[in-house]
């Protein structure tokens, strides 16, 4: 599985970059495979890996179901790069989404 990233200046965030979280999440009850993914906010250092391998000073992490939803929904969103899920930080938060559980009943 892929994800793709997309990476916000402060600038942007101030300006209203984060809106997509609010409405992706609306759609959570229709989708409930969609996933968007941050580093974790106490892994400063992941976090500096992904500003300095992506720019920006936040990046997401959107799962194909959260691509293809923020584009049904004209989310105006610049997509800088896509990586294998392997890829992902290992240490990273939930942004729109189910977490996944860690047990198995």
């Amino acid at each position: 599985m892929s994800y793709h990233v997309v990476a916000f200046t402060m600038a942007q965030v101030r300006q209203g970059a984060l809106e997509f979280q609010r409405q992706l999440g609306a759609v959570l009850r229709e989708s409930r495979d969609l996933k968007v993914y941050s580093p974790s906010p106490f892994d400063l250092e992941e976090r500096r890996r992904a500003k300095d391998r992506f720019g920006g000073d936040i990046v997401y992490f959107f799962n194909e179901a959260a691509l293809q939803e923020s584009r049904r929904l004209g989310l105006e969103l610049k997509f800088v790069a896509e990586i294998p899920d392997e890829e992902l930080p290992r240490r990273r938060t939930v942004v729109v989404g189910i977490p996944e559980s860690k047990t198995k009943v």
